[in-house]
């Protein structure tokens, strides 16, 4: 019997800066890295280490859907996961963490 595992991504920045590395974590329904997994955009992909982790640097500003994949086994079929991270010029354009009071 085959078990289905939902998968998940986890970036560190849902906005980045255009060159600025970006790590991307791939896991599973149970909160459990996933290796192998190949995390792709429309036109670049990383494969996920043991820890489920991959980086992906992106050269040009957009809205850049990620998405991650895994081939199933004997055992395990995964459910792809995606999604979306901003990537803008440059970081002064990054918009700011928190919101600031005015007095």
């Amino acid at each position: 019997m085959r078990v289905v595992r939902q998968l998940r991504i986890d970036v560190n920045r849902r906005e980045v800066a255009v060159g600025t590395e970006l790590t991307v974590r791939v896991r599973d329904d149970r909160r459990q890295p996933v290796e192998g997994a190949i995390v792709a955009t429309q036109t670049k992909s990383a494969r996920t280490d043991e820890r489920g982790l991959c980086r992906l640097r992106f050269d040009s500003p957009g809205f850049w859907k990620l998405t991650a994949a895994k081939s199933p086994t004997d055992h395990e079929a995964y459910e792809p996961a995606s999604a979306l991270v901003r990537v803008v010029p440059n970081a002064a354009a990054l918009r700011p963490l928190g919101r600031t009071r005015s007095r």
